[in-house]
């Protein structure tokens, strides 16, 4: 879901400077993407638990970076044993800079077109849309069609502009009418052009946390929103946002292993054990993400159930985005996004 990165040069001088000659069979290095309910949720219902029940300690490291992977690898020093990435990066990658996993019998645990070669589902996002309460009152916005429309729903709006890979444009293009079926492959400048209808009242954020806060503080009245973060926006004071029970996009994160750790075999004895319904269920129930496994059923909180998007009676407003579409499509698409946030 987040594609982060620094130079590959710079990465791998680092790496050549200060890197170890790699782990042992006796631990594991895990990364992720540093502090906050995320990867907390991450260490408390997999970490924690593995190592209790098998005795390998397991470094939590961060923030993961595809970049930095690369040049480990490329550098044959090789320090990560497991990443939690995006799932392209994994399609992309996959017998170049990562390892194939076997999950055996878990094989069938996963939404149908989420698990990968190399990249084993770790959590499911939806881009939700939600509104606040204190704006509309009584009249509130009933579809996604109603995110673009300013004339019928004045009022600032606020999505997240780093990755457009999280549904921004899918959930356009279905505010536009075009059904889940017949979004791929994607008409980007459709799904531009009908976000060129709020552009004076978008604000952009560049980070989960400034929507987090825009939303919080009452500068925003709606927002398309990753559910996880929706969470810690509910949890931080916002009461006042409340969901609408609409289409929404799912993206999801996936662990990945890099080509030639010493210790493939472990990272994938701990990835099969994630990939269990029980930790995959503590796991939503810590982090506000939505588990991978399908067989999970967490026990979600109030808070929790007012943006659980995930659940069996909601199915109909799943969609999931095409994986496969977005590794072929991603830098171009990247590049158009970009030059319509500063045209």
């Amino acid at each position: 879901m987040r594609r982060t990165g620094i130079g590959v040069a710079l990465a791998a001088a680092l790496l050549l400077s200060s890197c170890g000659s790699g782990g042992d069979s006796g631990s594991l290095t895990f990364v992720s993407y540093g502090k906050g309910a995320y990867q907390d949720g991450q260490r408390k219902a997999f970490l924690e638990p593995y190592q209790k029940q098998t005795g390998v300690k397991v470094n939590l490291d961060g923030p993961s970076d595809n970049a930095k992977l690369r040049a480990m690898v490329e550098a044959g020093r090789v320090t990560w044993d497991i990443m939690d990435t995006d799932a392209f990066m994994a399609r992309e990658h996959c017998g170049t800079l990562l390892e194939k996993i076997d999950v055996g019998e878990l094989k069938d645990s996963f939404p149908p077109g989420t698990l990968s070669d190399c990249g084993v589902p770790a959590a499911l996002f939806g881009l939700m849309f939600m509104y606040n309460e204190k704006t509309y009152g009584a009249n509130p916005p009933k579809s996604l069609a109603d995110f673009f429309d300013s004339a019928k729903f004045p009022g600032k709006r606020v999505m997240y502009a780093k990755d457009p890979a999280i549904g921004q444009l899918e959930a356009a293009l279905l505010a536009d009418g075009v059904p889940p079926d017949k979004l791929y492959p994607l008409d980007v400048d459709r799904a531009l052009k009908v976000h060129d209808r709020i552009r004076h009242d978008l604000t952009l954020a560049q980070t989960y946390g400034q929507q987090q806060q825009a939303m919080v503080d009452n500068q925003a009245d709606m927002a398309l929103v990753v559910s996880a973060r929706a969470y810690s926006a509910l949890k931080a004071g916002g009461t006042q946002w409340k969901r609408v029970p609409t289409k929404v996009p799912v993206t999801w994160d996936v662990l990945v292993v890099p080509k030639g750790t010493r210790n493939k075999d472990l990272a994938t004895d701990l990835i099969r054990f994630i990939s269990q319904p029980e930790p995959g269920a503590r796991f939503a129930e810590l982090s506000g993400a939505g588990a991978a496994s399908t067989k999970a059923r967490p026990e979600l909180n109030d808070v929790q159930r007012q943006i659980d998007v995930l659940s069996e009676d909601r199915a109909e407003e799943k969609v999931f985005i095409n994986a496969d579409w977005w590794t072929a499509n991603y830098s171009k698409v990247v590049q158009s996004w970009t030059a319509w946030q500063t045209s």
